[in-house]
């Protein structure tokens, strides 16, 4: 068997799938934004899957099927695997997927292949027109898995806690967001500000010539490109706010 990047219209492989997602309407809203695979054994399509991109280092398999006759046989599960490999080589930390909450094999499959559960979206298939219906009853909520590709880069906090004041942003200002110390030392938040507040400096350079972040402290160095919205969520429980200096690095003082 080998894993292959899905050359045709994803709709080649329409009733596979479906098998994934049984509303063709909630499936066409997210298709087309996917990377699409498919599963070959003997030069047969057995399998295709769906991943959603969220950025450089994570993202979400949206659908994953393989043919009825194919089923509990590990095909889904070599495939499943084939694929992790794919994005582990790719550098990404984390791959997530979301399942139904009365699917037992489903929840099943992913936890025997190395998933944990991350997190759960109340309500999520009251969404589909008509119910699904699994083992355990109608699906309502989607319960999503994430399983660590690599180790994730650590924080090194290379200065205290400070309060920081809000500065006035546009209605539709986008993050990072100005604030500013009581003495008028600039930086920026991932987190608007309404009021003066408690943020954990960190060591980082946003170059808004560019658009992107530039560099961050850390114990081993990280690409000039590394995406620190994306690190930030990952560690937003161990530290209360995200701010970055204006001129903390040699080099970039204003």
């Amino acid at each position: 068997m080998s894993l292959e990047r899905m050359q045709a219209s994803w709709t080649t492989y329409r009733s596979l799938f479906l098998l994934a997602d049984e509303d063709e309407t909630m499936l066409r809203r997210y298709i087309d934004r996917t990377e699409r695979w498919v599963w070959t054994a003997h030069g047969n399509v057995v399998g295709v899957a769906a991943v959603g991109i969220r950025n450089s280092y994570e993202g979400e398999l949206m659908a994953i099927a393989v043919a009825p006759d194919q089923q509990g046989q590990g095909t889904g599960s070599a495939f499943l695997q084939a694929l992790l490999a794919v994005y582990r080589r790719r550098g990404w930390w984390t791959l997530s997927v979301g399942t139904g909450d009365t699917c037992p094999a489903q929840l099943h499959f992913y936890l025997k292949n190395g998933f944990r559960v991350d997190h759960v979206r109340p309500f999520f298939f009251t969404q589909y027109p008509q119910p699904i219906r699994d083992d355990w009853g109608a699906l309502r909520d989607m319960v999503v898995f994430k399983q660590l590709l690599k180790p994730l880069p650590r924080w090194d906090v290379p200065m205290t806690e400070a309060v920081w004041q809000p500065l006035p942003v546009g209605a539709t200002a986008q993050p990072p967001y100005p604030v500013a110390t009581e003495d008028g030392t600039p930086g920026w938040t991932l987190r608007p500000l309404s009021q003066p507040r408690t943020l954990t400096l960190v060591g980082a350079v946003y170059d808004f010539a560019l658009s992107q972040w530039q560099a961050i402290m850390a114990p081993e160095a990280l690409p000039a490109d590394t995406d620190l919205a994306a690190l930030w969520r990952y560690w937003r429980q161990a530290y209360p706010g995200f701010l970055v200096p204006a001129n903390y690095f040699p080099g970039n003082k204003k």
